[in-house]
C-alpha cells in the first residue's frame, strides 16, 4: 500500500481537478486519479454560465480565450428560448453571454492545469472500494493507494460513496428517488433518419408536455459537430423514458428518430447530500449530488464543490480542524441555499404547469428575464432574485 499523498481525488472531472488545483497550489502532495485518460467521452450539454467562468478563472486561472485555444469553447451567445411543446414561451437575450464547450477537452485542460499545480494524475485506474476511516482507495487489479484524506469526485455513480451508504450516512432509496435519467445526443445537421432538421445557434430549454418528462425539461444546444439535443426528468413508471425521448425527437422534426443510437446516464435532480463527509472522506460534485435542480446545472457546482472541499481538507491538514465539519460551513454559505430555493422553484413551477398548463411558466418567464437570466449566471440567487456574490477566499489563493 503506497502513502506518497497527502490527498487522494477520485475523478478528474471539473470537480476532481479543482480540489487538485486549490491543494496541489497549497504545496500538498495530490494524487489525480480516473479510470480513463484524457480526453474521454462524457455526455454534457457543455453549457458555462458567468459564474462558472469566475471560477475557472479563480480557481485555475483560465481566461476565455484559454478555453477557445485549449478547453474546446467553440461558441458563445446571449440569447435564448424556452418553448413548450415546440411554441415559443419566451425569447430573450442576457447581458452576459453563454458559452459553449466540448466536454472531453474542457476536461482535460483542467486536469493538465492541476498537474501544472503539481498533482500528479494517475488515469487507467478504476475504483472499486473506499475505506473512509483508512483514506485507502482500491483498484481493480487489487492496487491500493491511501493518504491522509480522500475527496471522492467520481460522479453520480460513485463508488465512494457507498461508504457513507455503509455507514447508514447516506440512505440509498432517498438517494436513488431524487436520482433523474438523462438523455443526449449530438445530430449531424441535414434532412436524412436521424439529422437535425436545422442549424442550432441559440440555445432552447423546452419544458412540459408529452415530449418532456412531466418534473424535468429537454434542451437544444448548439454542438461541436451539431446540435445536442438531451432530456432530463425523474424516472415515471408508466413510460419508457427512452418513448419519451424518441417523441421528444419526433416534435423537433428529426426524421426516423429510431435510428438515433441513444446513450443515457444518472444526474442528481434535487438529492444533495446533507452530510457529504465521513472520516478521512468528503464527496464532490455529482457524488455528492451537488447539482442545480432547476436547470440541471452541473459544472458550476462540481467546481464549486470540489474547491470547497480542498479547502476544508487544507485547513485540516494544516490547522488540525475537522474536514467534515469546515467544508459543511462552506457548502451551508454558498451552494446549499442556492439548491434549496432552485429546488423550491421547480417543484412550484412544474406544479402550476401540471395545472394550469404554460401559462404560469410563460407569466414567470415574462415577469423578470434580465434578472432571470442574472440568476441563471449567479449574480442574482434563486432565493427571491436577490443579489449574489459568491464567496471563495482561500480557494482562490
Amino acid at each position: 500500500m503506497v502513502k506518497d499523498y497527502d490527498v487522494l481525488v477520485a475523478g478528474a472531472g471539473p470537480a476532481g481537478s479543482a480540489a487538485a488545483c486549490v491543494l496541489a497550489g497549497r504545496g500538498w502532495r495530490v494524487g489525480l486519479i480516473d479510470r480513463a485518460a484524457h480526453p474521454r467521452h462524457k455526455l454534457c450539454g457543455g453549457l458555462l454560465t458567468g459564474k462558472s467562468m469566475d471560477a475557472l478563472a479563480l480557481l485555475f486561472g483560465l481566461s476565455e480565450a484559454d478555453l477557445a485555444a485549449r478547453g474546446g469553447m467553440f461558441h458563445a451567445c446571449a440569447e435564448y428560448l424556452f418553448l413548450h411543446q415546440g411554441q415559443e414561451l419566451l425569447r430573450g437575450a442576457a447581458a452576459e453571454p453563454f458559452r459553449f464547450i466540448d466536454r472531453p477537452a474542457f476536461d482535460a485542460l483542467l486536469a493538465s492545469v492541476a498537474v501544472a499545480r503539481g498533482a500528479k494524475l494517475l488515469p487507467g485506474r478504476e475504483v472499486t472500494a473506499c475505506d473512509a476511516q483508512a483514506g485507502t482507495l482500491r483498484f481493480r487489479d487489487g492496487e491500493e493507494l491511501s493518504a491522509r484524506f480522500v475527496i471522492g469526485a467520481d460522479g453520480a455513480n460513485a463508488v465512494t460513496r457507498r461508504a457513507l451508504i455503509a455507514a447508514g450516512q447516506a440512505d440509498r432509496a432517498a438517494w436513488k428517488a431524487d436520482l433523474a435519467a438523462a438523455i443526449e445526443v449530438e445530430l449531424p445537421v441535414g434532412a436524412g433518419p436521424g439529422q437535425f432538421p436545422r442549424e442550432v445557434r441559440v440555445p432552447e430549454l423546452h419544458v412540459g408536455g408529452p415530449s418532456v418528462p412531466g418534473a424535468g425539461y429537454g434542451w437544444v444546444f448548439p454542438g461541436p459537430r451539431g446540435p445536442k439535443v438531451g432530456i432530463c426528468g425523474l424516472r415515471r413508471h408508466d413510460r419508457d423514458f427512452g418513448a419519451i425521448f424518441l417523441d421528444y425527437l419526433r416534435l423537433l422534426g428529426v426524421a426516423q428518430p429510431e435510428s438515433v443510437p441513444l446513450r443515457g446516464h444518472p444526474l442528481p435532480y434535487g438529492n444533495a447530500l446533507a452530510r457529504p463527509a465521513l472520516g478521512r472522506l468528503l464527496l464532490a460534485g455529482d457524488a455528492g449530488g451537488f447539482v442545480e435542480p432547476l436547470f440541471g446545472e452541473g459544472l458550476f457546482y462540481s467546481m464549486a464543490t470540489g474547491a470547497h472541499a480542498a479547502t476544508a481538507v487544507c485547513r485540516a491538514l494544516a490547522l488540525g480542524a475537522d474536514a467534515g465539519r469546515e467544508y459543511a460551513l462552506l457548502l451551508d454559505r454558498t451552494v446549499r441555499p442556492e439548491l434549496l430555493w432552485s429546488n423550491r422553484l421547480r417543484w412550484l413551477l412544474f406544479a402550476a404547469l401540471r395545472h394550469f398548463g404554460p401559462a404560469p411558466i410563460k407569466g414567470f418567464v415574462h415577469s423578470a428575464p434580465a434578472a432571470l437570466a442574472q440568476m441563471v449566471h449567479g449574480r442574482r440567487s434563486f432565493k427571491l432574485l436577490l443579489p449574489k456574490r459568491w464567496e471563495w477566499g482561500e480557494e482562490a489563493g
